[in-house]
């Protein structure tokens, strides 16, 4: 996914750029490089290997595989916990809790999972935030 913005800041081989926001913002494994200035506009921060400087209009890129793994992370890992938790509540409830409505059981199972789920990914996130490979690259000077 390649898009254009303007440095506004640099510092060492970072760069941040204002862009325009994308529709494939909201699913994007770079995203915590960026901050919203507005519904439309946003600052990315980017490694910027060309030496570009304040003021250039660039184009910037995010890997097509980054955007994929996340939106495998953000969308099927969650739903997936949430199922083991009721197939596990499904099967728990009988055997631990006899004498209580199994259907609240699986619920909170599954509830409980769901949310070790986001919880991971919040985990994740912070472990890999500092990986270069999720940032966007500035490509070139337009």
């Amino acid at each position: 996914m390649e898009e254009e913005g303007v440095i506004v800041e640099i510092s060492g081989f970072t760069a941040i750029i204002k862009a325009s926001r994308s529709g494939s913002c909201d699913s994007c494994s770079a995203k915590s490089s960026c901050a919203s200035i507005s519904e439309t506009e946003m600052l990315v921060e980017a490694n910027n290997s060309i030496g570009a400087k304040i003021g250039d209009h660039v184009l910037y890129s995010v890997g097509a595989g980054s955007i994929i793994k996340a939106g495998v992370m953000l969308y099927l890992m969650p739903i997936l916990a949430f199922i083991a938790g009721v197939v596990i509540g499904t099967y728990a409830a009988p055997h631990f809790w006899p004498a209580t409505n199994p259907d609240l059981i699986t619920g909170v199972f599954g509830v409980l999972f769901l949310a070790l789920a986001f919880t991971a990914l919040k985990l994740y996130s912070r472990i890999t935030e500092k990986n270069a490979t999720h940032k966007p690259q500035v490509l070139r000077v337009v």
